[in-house]
């Protein structure tokens, strides 16, 4: 039994880890998880539609919107660790993967996720608080 070549598919996505935006948005969220637990309670429904009306907002109001409803949705909170550490929880693994999914527009893959984690309740909010703040990191990266 020798070595098999591995074959990849040519449009195969790239692996989540490594793409740059969805990095960049996993370290802005370790930045704000460290606020994030002192905030308030904020009601997802409400935080979507103020945010929908502030259309110029950078990344920073969605990532943490989306770490607030996270903490609501999961049993135990989002497991983030702090901005410099070389592993990812499963929760952040599980959002780069959201990120990857939403980027490729890959509907059947994100839903599965969402339902994978959330209540029914939040898995919109999360879905939509996703894209915006990757759309928005992805402005702030030069081409």
């Amino acid at each position: 039994m020798g070595l098999q070549k591995q074959i990849v598919a040519p449009n195969a996505p790239q692996p989540w880890g490594r793409n740059e935006s969805h990095m960049a948005a996993l370290s802005m969220l370790r930045v704000l998880m460290r606020q994030c637990r002192a905030k308030a309670r904020l009601e997802p429904f409400e935080a979507c539609a103020v945010l929908q009306n502030a259309p110029h907002e950078g990344a920073q109001p969605y990532a943490d919107a989306l770490l607030r409803v996270l903490a609501q949705g999961l049993a135990h909170g989002p497991v983030i660790h702090r901005l410099g550490a070389t592993e990812c929880s499963f929760d952040e693994n599980w959002l780069l993967a959201l990120m990857d999914a939403i980027s490729r527009d890959d509907r059947a893959s994100t839903a599965f996720l969402l339902r994978a984690r959330l209540p029914l309740h939040l898995r919109r909010h999360v879905g939509w608080l996703t894209a915006q703040m990757m759309q928005r990191v992805s402005r702030l990266k030069p081409d």
